[in-house]
């Protein structure tokens, strides 16, 4: 009999949780779109078009072309965990205590209008992001 009451607390315990603000990245649409906006893990391949794709299939190009976007190269967990024990606190934001691989893609040209056609930039690189209640939610920077 004991183990099912404990397993019923368990359970309990796992909704509750859930219920939480913050508590789960599905309830946390800052999160949602730090991921679309900045994470791109394993990289995708686009034969010579990767920030001109990628910034089109993401939806930064409309209805103007962004200036400047950074994709992080890393796991969920890792760029997480910069929030937590893995960051610096530098202010209201943190930085990677480890590089991460990052691509910038930076518009060519002066024209914000479609079609947009970028710059690439890979390199090895500090994420400084912002948090909240423990999930990245802003791109800040990357430092070499």
């Amino acid at each position: 009999m004991r183990s099912s009451e404990g397993t019923c607390y368990f359970l309990l315990i796992l909704v509750v949780a859930e219920l939480l603000p913050g508590s789960s990245c599905g309830n946390n649409p800052r999160y949602e779109k730090f991921l679309n906006q900045h994470r791109d893990d394993p990289k995708s391949s686009f034969h010579g078009r990767y920030c001109d794709s990628l910034m089109s299939r993401r939806g930064l190009t409309r209805p103007e072309c962004k200036e400047v976007n950074t994709f992080i190269h890393g796991s969920k967990r890792d760029i997480q965990a910069v929030c937590a024990g893995g960051g610096v606190p530098s202010g209201d934001l943190r930085r990677s205590q480890h590089p991460f691989r990052v691509t910038t893609c930076t518009l060519r040209g002066r024209s914000t209008r479609p079609p947009c056609e970028y710059r690439e930039n890979t390199s090895p690189r500090y994420i400084v992001i912002a948090c909240e209640n423990g999930w990245p939610v802003h791109y800040d920077e990357s430092q070499i």
